[in-house]
């Protein structure tokens, strides 16, 4: 009796300690996911670069980019080169290459640079962030505050966010990082979890539709890789970003869009279009939120006719549009 309670307790005994050693051998989720950003971080790390702009009085900024092509081709943040006597772009190798300005888009706020001197250099690829869902995990890599390399871990807070550049007033659509963004990382590269830049962190802005005074300070915002992508191509070939340009200024309004300037001698007054009209459909979308509006803007190719819907003072109306060309 005695030897058969002692065999039921070791039994217990080993059963616990197995569990023990079991549990302590096999990874947590968070564990795993630990692993997986620091494979992210490990493979996207030696592509992201500081950029240093060199101003008069021996004063400089520095600021983020990263490169896009072994050729030595790098994307960057326009405000963080703006008016600078020389670029240079300073590599996570401790290397630093003199930077030729190719390009720069005032609207959306992306440079590209060229290292003219360094080649078959580390580069990051292109992702597409309409397949990343809202609330997955995002990695930023930047220049924070002067400290390189600077790893932030965050989620994908939102998509199709509009914005207001402060220092032209121009419409921009945005993801939205639910992470802390620094000083130094505007042009810093957003990551999904295969380590491809999903987007380009943006600098300052003046306001977010649908977010209160104040919020703006405290939440990064990035251009999304379909607009991004094609801005630095554009760079690239022509030296100059290419959008079309409706010229119409407009907010949304309970399920539309209603217009609320319309510039002179642009394509909407030359279509007819009016302040107070309320704009409902876009080539065939329906428009229900600013948001909607300036993802079909930015979507659609300058020079391009497209048809409006609207609805002035309670009629449907169809207005054919020749959309123009903006450059900044």
């Amino acid at each position: 009796m005695q030897s058969s309670v002692l065999f039921r307790v070791i039994a217990i005994l080993i059963g616990i300690l197995g569990y023990g050693l079991l549990g302590a051998q096999t990874p947590s989720v968070l564990d795993q996911a630990a692993r997986e950003v620091n494979t992210v971080v490990d493979r996207a790390l030696p592509a992201v670069v500081t950029i240093e702009s060199l101003y008069g009085g021996n004063r400089s900024v520095r600021s983020s980019g990263f490169i896009v092509d072994p050729a030595g081709w790098v994307v960057c943040s326009f405000e963080g080169i703006q008016g600078a006597r020389a670029v240079r772009v300073l590599l996570s190798d401790g290397r630093i290459s003199p930077a030729q300005l190719v390009g720069a888009d005032a609207i959306t706020g992306i440079a590209l640079l060229r290292l003219t001197e360094l080649g078959d250099l580390p580069s990051l690829r292109w992702g597409d962030a309409n397949r990343v869902p809202v609330g997955a995990t995002v990695i930023l890599i930047g220049n924070r505050g002067g400290l390189p390399g600077s790893v932030t871990v965050g989620t994908l807070g939102g998509k199709d966010r509009v914005g207001i550049r402060p220092q032209n007033q121009r419409v921009i659509l945005l993801l939205q990082f639910n992470g802390a963004v620094g000083s130094g990382e505007p042009g810093a590269p957003l990551l999904d979890t295969r380590g491809q830049v999903i987007g380009v962190i943006i600098g300052a802005l003046s306001s977010v539709e649908g977010m209160p005074a104040g919020g703006v300070a405290v939440t990064g915002f990035a251009v999304p890789s379909s607009i991004a992508q094609r801005v630095v191509s554009d760079l690239r070939t022509k030296g100059r970003a290419e959008h079309a340009w409706l010229g119409a200024d407009y907010q949304g309004l309970s399920g539309s869009v209603i217009v609320r300037r319309v510039a002179p001698n642009s394509p909407a007054q030359q279509a007819g279009l009016m302040p107070g009209d309320l704009i409902t459909g876009f080539n065939g979308q329906p428009i229900r939120s600013a948001s909607d509006l300036t993802r079909a803007l930015y979507m659609a190719r300058p020079n391009q006719q497209v048809e409006l819907l609207i609805q002035r003072e309670g009629q449907p109306l169809k207005l054919t549009v020749q959309m123009g060309v903006q450059s900044l």
